[in-house]
């Protein structure tokens, strides 16, 4: 697709939501991004833009409408999008063949424009819903209840009139229909914890939606894997899942005050406990892909995976502030003091005058 029917899309686009693509609008939609210098105006266009192309993008989905021929998958891929997941109709089929004649529309504009505004803005949303409902292969494996969960959120909020529920539920990213690709999602690994509150043991489990009986070989304790259908846990990394005595009572709070999934979710991520339970994750993956690395070595690597990435994933450190920090860090309870601290003093605490915050720290907080 050339450059003048992308925008001839986008004025369509416009048009469904309301609006109009205005001449200003295309003008710096068309112009080259000048670094991160944009002016307050331009980066108004480009983010109403990409919203509007997002909202256009779903609902082309949603009605089982592509971006352009068909036949280009197969050209391009060697299979058909049906051949590829092992589905013959649905409305992950329908998506896919959506996903994947954008992708090679906004790619047709490459190299020779890439600099635009519109191809910036195009491939920024076919990364981001790439990322999400069609990932490709990687070392980073999240586990499928997050994903699933991600996509159903943004399946509600963009296209509610798709059947969510067969969406999810014939669905190859997840594992939840046949072929080659779910069979590879539940081939992959996850890292969980013991949920025996008394032993450190990480354990490496399938990827899967469904709920799995584990046994640890550390302290033979058996427990099922998550041990609660809650969708504010499935929005956790699996490795920092608390205790099952823990979620009850956590799941008592978050009912009494009548807190969203998400929001609880976050509080959860955001205490220190989890600060906690990230840090030693990170420490026991390390110390499995380094059995070599002295302590100290590994302290420093998992200190820089979180000091070294810029704001918001990371504190932005150089690595002068590194080494600096990590002449006090001999262990790994010094570290993750150092990261609570941290946190403490550069983040102020929100308003909680229901004191709801403190219950859910104090639940986390507490041995069995």
């Amino acid at each position: 697709m050339n450059i003048d029917r992308w925008i001839s899309c986008i004025s369509e686009a416009y048009g469904i939501t309301g609006g109009i693509l205005s001449p200003y609008a295309k003008e710096v939609l068309l112009g080259k991004l000048p670094g991160n210098n944009l002016s307050k105006s331009q980066n108004d266009i480009v983010e109403e833009t990409r919203e509007v192309i997002r909202r256009y993008f779903f609902r082309k989905a949603a009605h089982g409408e592509i971006f352009g021929p068909i036949s280009r998958i197969k050209e391009k891929f060697g299979n058909s999008v049906e051949e590829n997941y092992s589905l013959s109709s649905g409305p992950f089929v329908d998506m896919a063949k959506t996903y994947w004649t954008y992708k090679i529309e906004a790619e047709d504009l490459l190299p020779k424009y890439h600099n635009l505004a519109l191809s910036q803005v195009l491939l920024q949303i076919e990364g981001d819903i790439a990322s999400i409902f069609f990932p490709t292969p990687g070392p980073m494996v999240i586990w499928v209840r997050q994903r699933r969960e991600t996509q159903r959120q943004l399946l509600k909020q963009y296209a509610p009139e798709i059947d969510i529920g067969t969406f999810l539920e014939n669905n190859p990213i997840l594992g939840t229909s046949k072929g080659s690709i779910s069979k590879k999602v539940f081939s992959e690994k996850i890292w969980i914890r013991c949920l025996n509150s008394g032993c450190l043991q990480f354990l490496k489990v399938p990827n899967t939606v469904k709920a799995l009986q584990v046994t640890c070989p550390k302290c033979n304790k058996r427990f099922r894997f998550p041990s609660e259908e809650l969708e504010w846990l499935n929005r956790l990394e699996p490795h920092i899942h608390p205790e099952p005595y823990k979620i009850k009572e956590l799941e008592d709070i978050r009912q009494l005050y009548g807190i969203p999934h998400e929001i609880f979710a976050m509080r959860v991520l955001g205490s220190p406990w989890a600060t906690r339970r990230v840090q030693e994750s990170i420490y026991a993956y390390n110390r499995e892909k380094m059995p070599r690395a002295s302590e100290k070595e590994l302290l420093r690597t998992v200190f820089v995976s979180r000091a070294l990435p810029k704001e918001p994933f990371g504190l932005g450190m150089t690595e002068e502030e590194i080494d600096e920090s990590m002449e006090s860090i001999n262990s790994l309870e010094d570290l993750v003091n150092y990261f609570i601290t941290r946190d403490e003093a550069e983040k102020p605490a929100a308003p909680d005058p229901l004191g709801i915050g403190a219950k859910i720290d104090e639940i986390l907080s507490k041995e069995n």
